[in-house]
């Protein structure tokens, strides 16, 4: 008669951990992926800060837009307006104006009023919210304010507190660092209806605080 052989071999109990953990590991990236999966599909363009539409994804503006963009910033020359990319930059359908490294990585559009503070710490009020005085100081401190929209501007010191009709000029509006007249303004790129922000540092010697202006 046969004898059965009740010997069999055993599985490593290290073995059996680490088949469970593997496991775990690939049900945790799957709810990532799905997570991440569903993000995308709740997410809602970010809108602009002017008008309220949808921003779009700079990826959009046509070559010659992107070349003309591209060379306008790289003939500034300067350290505080290098070139960016304009596939993680957003734009506005109706101002034009060019919002830089505002895609987040679950490629996101995100904009809000903080954009100037973002381009340039400081505490930024609008150029027409100015005193004439006050106007001329920032001036005198600067070569030339050209480009700028010095013309037409709001009186409402906050920049979100725009008025439709200050929003949609073009080229965009002029803010002023109170403290120390660096200028961020929206200037228009030749050739094209586009328009991006310019940061521009005071050239001359100038006073650290504006002169309260007496009645």
């Amino acid at each position: 008669m046969a004898v059965v052989d009740s010997t069999y071999t055993q599985i490593p109990t290290s073995n059996v951990v680490l088949f469970a953990f593997l496991i775990l590991l690939a049900f945790f990236f799957l709810c990532v992926a799905f997570w991440v999966g569903w993000r995308l599909s709740q997410k809602t363009p970010s809108p602009s800060p002017y008008t309220g539409s949808p921003l779009r994804r700079g990826s959009d503006l046509s070559y010659y837009n992107v070349e003309r963009v591209l060379r306008y910033v790289y003939m500034l020359q300067d350290y505080n307006n290098r070139i960016f990319l304009l596939r993680n930059s957003a734009f506005c359908r109706e101002t034009g104006r060019i919002f830089p490294d505002c895609i987040g990585w679950l490629d996101t559009i995100n904009v809000d009023w903080g954009f100037i503070k973002k381009r340039y710490p400081g505490n930024f009020v609008s150029w027409g919210s100015l005193s004439k005085a006050q106007q001329d100081a920032v001036i005198e401190a600067h070569e030339s304010l050209e480009g700028f929209q010095t013309e037409f501007s709001s009186k409402e010191p906050m920049p979100k507190a725009v008025e439709p009709e200050f929003a949609f000029l073009k080229p965009g509006p002029l803010y002023v660092d109170i403290d120390s007249f660096v200028l961020v303004g929206w200037k228009n790129v030749p050739d094209t209806t586009l328009e991006i922000l310019v940061v521009q540092r005071p050239q001359y010697k100038r006073q650290t605080h504006f002169t309260p202006i007496e009645d």
